[in-house]
C-alpha cells in the first residue's frame, strides 16, 4: 500500500526541517500574506509516481479564487488568496516574497480530475518537485481559517 511523506524546508536556505502531518502558516494579519511554506513529498511503498496534483479542497471559509486569471499548464492562476508554486530545485528567491501562482478555485469534486488542482511535477521517481504554499488574507476577514490540501497521483 502506498503512503507519503510530506517534508517541510527552511524557506530562506533550503536546509531540511523535518516531517510534518500538518502545515500551519501561524498568525496572519488581515490584509496580508503569509510566510511561504516550503515542502515536498516523498511516497513509499512504490516504484514511481506520476501525475502528482495538489488540490484545496477546504479554504475554511477564506476566499480563494472568485475570478481567475492566466490559468498556466500546471493549472495555477496569476491571482488568488492560496500562493502555490513549485520548482525542480530549491529557490530561495521564490520563497522570499509573496508567490505569484495560486489556487484557481476550490477541488470541490474532491477528484484528481478536478480542473481546480495544481499539478506539482516529481524530481526523481519517487520525490515530488518542491511546493511553495502561502496564503493571504483579505483586509475584511476576521476570525481563524483553515485550509485543507488533498495530494493526487498515479503510481506503479
Amino acid at each position: 500500500m502506498p503512503s507519503l511523506t510530506v517534508r517541510e524546508y527552511n524557506g530562506t536556505n533550503g536546509d531540511f526541517v523535518g516531517n510534518i502531518s500538518s502545515l500551519s502558516f501561524g498568525r496572519i494579519t488581515s490584509g496580508t500574506h503569509s510566510s511561504v511554506k516550503v515542502m515536498d513529498l516523498s511516497f513509499i511503498g512504490v516504484s514511481s509516481v506520476s501525475s502528482v496534483k495538489l488540490g484545496l479542497i477546504s479554504s475554511g471559509g477564506l476566499p480563494v479564487n472568485d475570478d481567475p486569471q492566466d490559468i498556466a499548464v500546471d493549472g495555477s492562476a496569476s491571482n488568488g488568496y492560496f500562493g502555490i508554486v513549485h520548482s525542480l530545485n530549491f529557490d530561495p528567491i521564490i520563497s522570499a516574497s509573496p508567490l505569484t501562482r495560486h489556487f484557481a478555485g476550490l477541488n470541490t469534486t474532491g477528484t484528481s480530475g478536478d480542473d481546480k488542482n495544481v499539478e506539482v511535477g516529481t524530481k526523481d521517481d519517487v520525490t515530488s518537485q518542491f511546493i511553495y504554499l502561502d496564503m493571504e488574507i483579505v483586509s475584511s476577514f476576521l476570525g481563524s481559517g483553515t485550509g485543507l490540501y488533498k495530494v493526487f497521483f498515479n503510481f506503479t
